[in-house]
């Protein structure tokens, strides 16, 4: 199917596609997520001068429009390491934390509320309580191992603010860390690897030089998916590249 201007060759454009980010800092491009939109939004401002002659009042004397420059909204319902630093406007890192023993560290009663230990991650089977010298029966207290919450539920096991000693083990924990509020925007290229989905002919749109920030709310406790959605505006390439460019591809003929 040729891309020629015809009355024969009207086709609509229903897009799909694989978007990519290329930051400028030189670290590897990643796949953006499942596209939820891509929008390039465009607008002008325009100046009339305004006749206020007898006659022809209110009448267009000469006019001028100038476009604004291109914004660009990206927003994905894919949450990796990648995109939840792109939500959370921070940084993405691999974390490590080693097993750590802990013996007789100083504690409290505390019946109402919990006591925070000072680890979380912790292996409930290694846990002891201790007053004195004397253990504490596991159905006399709570323990909410990942968050290192200790509540004593039987008050004749320990009184309030009473001194006590735990013991335990902590996990061998890997996690991905989120550091919020770390940048203030992701530079770079976007380019999207697609196709029209009307004709099945492949399509690429470039977006050469955006600075992406952030725009919206994220809802921990949102009962539909969440979406990231980031803005910018679209900027001449560091090469001269327009803004934003568009790949019609013919298609492959077998």
């Amino acid at each position: 199917m040729s891309n020629n201007n015809s009355v024969n060759n009207d086709h609509g454009f229903i897009g799909t596609g694989t978007p990519y980010f290329y930051p400028d800092d030189g670290s590897p491009v990643f796949f953006f997520g499942n596209p939820i939109a891509c929008k390039i939004s465009t607008s002008s401002d325009e100046k009339v001068r305004t006749s206020r002659r007898k006659g022809d009042a209110g009448s267009s004397l000469d006019s001028r429009t100038t476009p604004k420059p291109a914004q660009v909204t990206i927003s994905t319902d894919t949450f990796q390491p990648k995109t939840w630093a792109m939500a959370m406007m921070g940084t993405a890192g691999k974390v490590t934390v080693a097993v750590q023993t802990i013996a007789d560290e100083a504690a409290v009663a505390v019946l109402d509320g919990y006591h925070q230990l000072a680890h979380a991650d912790i292996d409930a089977t290694t846990f002891i309580v201790k007053k004195g010298a004397t253990p504490i029966d596991a159905s006399a207290y709570e323990l909410i191992p990942s968050m290192g919450l200790l509540q004593i539920t039987d008050e004749t096991a320990a009184a309030a603010n009473e001194a006590l000693t735990v013991s335990y083990s902590t996990k061998l924990v890997t996690k991905t860390v989120i550091e919020g509020a770390k940048v203030t925007s992701f530079r770079g290229k976007v380019v999207v690897d697609g196709k029209n989905d009307v004709t099945g002919d492949d399509a690429k749109l470039t977006i050469h030089n955006v600075s992406l920030a952030v725009n919206g709310d994220f809802d921990w406790f949102s009962d539909d998916y969440n979406a990231i959605e980031m803005v910018g505006t679209a900027s001449v390439g560091k090469n001269g590249e327009s803004p934003y460019s568009v790949d019609l591809y013919d298609p492959t003929i077998v």
